[in-house]
């Protein structure tokens, strides 16, 4: 029996249910042909919301990118120091991978990433993501904290270190790595290891 829904409706349920798969599957794996089949409505329906499958993946790595910028404003507004601030953030953000892995694998998927036609949202709200820990570093390198190098150089590459670590965890790749308590002491370690690389 085919379903029938209201015009925004389809859309998010749609965008709900891939994210359901890809966490399920454990990867970025889905056709516009499977949502709709799961959703018991006609392809051809689903095509009216999304041009594409990386239409649709870039609807869900906005709301990803949303999602992880708002947990990195509720936490940093209970931190104090920039030393605080980047622990905070760093948590924030694996974290937010661990929980959302569906929406975490889709943010940074290389289908979206070599697109030459971007939504200018998804743009914006990535780079806000990543302007949260950029601002915690020029804290910090004002305050004398941390080493003052190039801001952006060193947000893009402990950017890279979080992300790298998130993935690791994701995938199940650290054997020694069973438990939340586990988890948390690897978490906590890693973060310390990467706040003692930029301290001055």
């Amino acid at each position: 029996m085919v379903k029938t829904y209201h015009h925004g409706d389809l859309k998010s349920a749609a965008i709900k249910k891939t994210v359901e798969i890809i966490q399920k599957k454990g990867e970025v794996d889905f056709t516009l042909r499977e949502i709709a089949k799961s959703l018991k409505v006609s392809h051809t329906a689903v095509y009216r919301h999304f041009q594409s499958k990386q239409d649709l993946l870039s609807y869900i790595a906005e709301e990803g990118f949303l999602a992880l910028t708002l947990a990195f404003e509720k936490e940093l507004v209970k931190a104090r120091t920039p030393r605080q601030k980047l622990q905070a953030t760093g948590r924030a953000y694996i974290e937010f991978a661990l929980e959302n892995p569906g929406h975490y694998r889709s943010m940074f998927h290389r289908e979206l990433r070599c697109s030459k036609e971007q939504r200018k949202e998804l743009d914006e709200i990535g780079g806000k993501a990543f302007v949260s820990l950029l601002d915690v570093l020029q804290e910090g390198m004002k305050a004398q904290v941390f080493r003052k190098e190039d801001a952006l150089s060193t947000a893009r590459s402990i950017w890279s270190a979080i992300h790298g670590f998130s993935i690791l965890l994701l995938d199940g790749q650290f054997q020694s790595v069973k438990t939340k308590t586990d988890i948390k002491s690897a978490v906590e370690i890693h973060l310390e290891f990467i706040e003692r690389s930029i301290l001055k």
